[in-house]
Formats: structure tokens, sequence, C-alpha cells
């Protein structure tokens, strides 16, 4: 608003003298030559250049808008950055859920992982004799085969990997154990 005021002041100024005959004030060049301009941001750059050539007043302005311009950039790209993280983050959050389900387009089963690691949080023995693993990231997984698994206590680290022919293996290190699962949950 400042530097419409000071363009009105200073092409008013201009009109009283050249209608005198007398040469324009200095500067009125300047603005005329940025009316000239059909693009609008160029324009108002332009503008901006004229009124700092003007006054210190017009170069205080110019110097606090170009910062204000800055900050915004600056504040733009940081919400763009965090905003994809964000992204990234859902997606990976998506791929680990999605992992080891049966349902889905043949492009999200090409997408998905390859290996989840989780930590037991807790185990049972289902009808058929064979373990459970409740993961903390939701998942249950079934023991496949009839081999008889040791006691696995909550918190163990596990690690889920896809298998040979569509199948999935729990790995647990501190028992030095693997065990073929498939998700049931």
């Amino acid at each position: 608003m400042r530097v419409l005021i000071l363009l009105l002041g200073a092409l008013l100024a201009a009109g009283p003298a050249q209608a005198q005959g007398s040469a324009a004030p200095a500067g009125t060049d300047a603005f005329l030559a940025c009316a000239r301009i059909a693009e609008d941001a160029e324009r108002l750059q332009c503008y901006d250049r004229a009124v700092a050539a003007v006054s210190a007043e017009g170069r205080r302005l110019a110097a606090e808008r170009a910062a204000a311009a800055e900050a915004s950039a600056k504040a733009r790209a940081e919400a763009e950055a965090r905003a994809a993280a964000e992204a990234a983050e859902r997606a990976k959050r998506a791929q680990v859920e999605s992992f080891g389900a049966r349902s889905g387009t043949p492009a999200e089963r090409e997408a998905r992982l390859d290996r989840i690691e989780a930590a037991v949080t807790e185990t049972f023995t289902d009808a058929s004799r064979k373990r459970v693993f409740l993961l903390d990231n939701g998942q249950m997984w079934r023991q496949t085969d009839g081999v008889l698994m040791p006691i696995v206590r909550p918190g163990t680290p596990v690690v889920v990997r896809r298998a040979t022919m569509g199948g999935f293996i729990l790995r647990i290190d501190s028992l030095n154990r693997s065990v073929p699962v498939m998700r049931i949950q």
C-alpha cells in the first residue's frame, strides 16, 4: 500500500511539472517504464526498484519486502519437505501393514517389502499345536510346520522375510531359529 501511495505521489508530482512545460521530476521515467510492463510480478519488481531509487524509505520498504519474501519461500520449502517426509512415512507404514497380506493389485504386490523387523508382544499355541506370534506392529503370524517351537518371550526381536514359493520365514536370532509362517491378521 505504501508503494502505491509513493507511486501516486510521484506521478501526481510529475503531472503539474509536465503541464507547465518544465522537465519531469527525477525517477518519473522509471515509474513510466514500469507501467509499460505487462507481466504483473515483473511490473511489481520494477516498481519496487523505482521506489527504492527515489528515497531511503523506499529502500527500507523494498528491503523489508525482500526479507519477508525470502522468509515466506523458506517456510514454504520447509512445509513441502515436511509433507514429503510424512508422505514417505505413510507409504512405509502402508507397506509394513500390507506385508504378508494376500490381497492387493499386482502392482501393490510387486512394491511390497522383502522383510520386516518387529518385536514379539505375545505368543500362544493354537488348537493345532502351532505357535502364533503377535507382533508390536499389530500383525499376527502362525507357524505353518509342525515343529515344536520353544517359548518366545515378549519383546524378543524377530525378522519376517519372504521365502521361496511365496511363503514367509520368521527368524528369531536370540534362539537361532527360523520357522515358516503365514500371516493370519
